[in-house]
């Protein structure tokens, strides 16, 4: 994708440079722009740089938090939780966008809030958001991401929520498959809540399943993540003392306190979302991992507590180690299926992303770095750091490319 500026008479030999855009820079002459694109002249020349110029602002709304990301790859998010402030959501939308974009030309949008139990349907929890999308846009082109691989209008979205509910991986894979163009791969994205394992096939999604459900019950939604998910969900007892003991069936600590007690993510004293509400530090962390085996740190020597918290996250490397055979598994009659461009049987390349993107890297190490031809952090194919809000990203992008020519005026050519 090229963006090209304008520099004055439409006319002029000037040489101007382009923005960053996706990643790509170019330096064109304005004569180069007219010679290819004949038809930007005058009124049509505006049109035409107005949708090259376009500034889409894409919007990942899930239960706890919502995330936003711009078509260069500038990023916000703000921690929302959905069940108890839904109220607010076009408050924190309009202030997220004051951040990137105040003034974008479109929104685009995907979710999974309606999971929320704050609604009693998906269908309700989906038109609440789209309500809200439009509250805090108004005026402003929207468009809702399906699982059916293309964007919607808000009015189309509303009739179709089994369509746009829990649609954010979809366009993750969608954009992310642009990496992989040719055979088989596997997107793996670890959110704060849970992981994505996504087969992937000459660029494109071939997931068994649509919905949450058929995902969960294919190996391709995993409810375990990197921040908010419960110890009690990965890990039933743990060894200590040299037996077994079992766990609290109480919200005590989550995985954000077992990676920071681990050494896998820096203390955040400012970060009080956590299970007691007192801030993401290792001391804290501690006492709060000691509470799920009914005790507090002075019971528990911080060495044993840091033995608990690599058992956990051996536990959750083969949970996802478990997940990804089966979805390996998927891909592997996927790419011998005689209609598809790939029938090649070859290795599948691996994408990391997400939040959590060293959780999924030690779960492929488990099952073996050779099942695997190649392996790429989406991350580290970007200058801005896009990965924990890369579905509102891959949105935005999927949007700028898609529906640009939605904003031309038909009276002009």
């Amino acid at each position: 994708m090229y963006v090209y500026l304008w520099a004055g008479a439409y006319r002029s030999k000037q040489s101007v440079n382009c923005s960053n855009h996706g990643g790509l820079i170019r330096s064109i002459s304005v004569s180069h722009l007219l010679r290819y694109h004949p038809a930007a002249t005058g009124r049509s020349l505006t049109v035409f740089l107005r949708t090259s110029f376009m500034q889409v602002l894409g919007f990942d709304i899930g239960g706890a938090n919502i995330k936003a990301s711009d078509a260069d790859g500038r990023t916000a998010s703000v921690s929302l939780p959905m069940w108890t402030k839904h109220l607010q959501l076009a408050e924190a939308l309009a202030s997220l966008a004051a951040q990137l974009c105040p003034k974008p030309d479109m929104v685009a949008a995907t979710m999974t809030a309606e999971l929320a139990d704050c609604f009693t349907t998906k269908a309700e929890g989906v038109t609440h958001v789209i309500d809200a999308i439009e509250q805090a846009f108004p005026n402003v082109p929207i468009r809702i991401w399906m699982t059916s691989g293309e964007f919607a209008e808000p009015e189309d979205a509303r009739e179709l929520p089994t369509l746009i509910a829990a649609a954010n991986w979809h366009a993750l894979a969608t954009w992310a498959g642009r990496a992989v163009p040719d055979g088989a791969a596997l997107l793996i994205d670890v959110g704060s809540t849970t992981t994505d394992i996504i087969p992937i096939l000459d660029g494109y999604p071939v997931s068994k399943g649509l919905n949450d459900v058929e995902r969960l019950m294919n190996g391709e939604l995993v409810y375990t993540g990197s921040f908010r998910t419960p110890v009690c969900a990965v890990v039933s007892s743990v060894p200590f003392r040299k037996k077994r003991c079992p766990m609290a069936a109480e919200v005590f600590a989550t995985m954000a306190d077992v990676l920071l007690i681990a050494g896998l993510r820096d203390e955040d004293a400012a970060n009080s979302n956590t299970t007691d509400g007192r801030p993401l530090t290792r001391a804290n962390s501690l006492n709060r991992l000691a509470h799920m085996i009914c005790c507090d740190s002075t019971e528990v020597s911080e060495q044993e507590l840091q033995q608990i918290a690599e058992y956990i996250l051996q536990e959750q490397r083969q949970q996802l180690c478990n997940a990804l055979q089966i979805v390996l598994a998927t891909l592997a009659v996927a790419a011998r299926n005689p209609d598809q461009m790939s029938s090649r049987a070859v290795k599948p390349a691996v994408l990391f992303s997400g939040s959590g993107a060293a959780i999924a890297r030690n779960a492929v190490e488990l099952l073996g770095d050779s099942c695997f031809s190649n392996q790429m952090f989406l991350p580290d194919m970007f200058s801005r750091p896009i990965s924990a809000c890369a579905c509102a990203f891959a949105v935005a992008r999927l949007c700028h490319d898609r529906c640009r020519d939605d904003l031309l005026e038909v009276s002009v050519f």
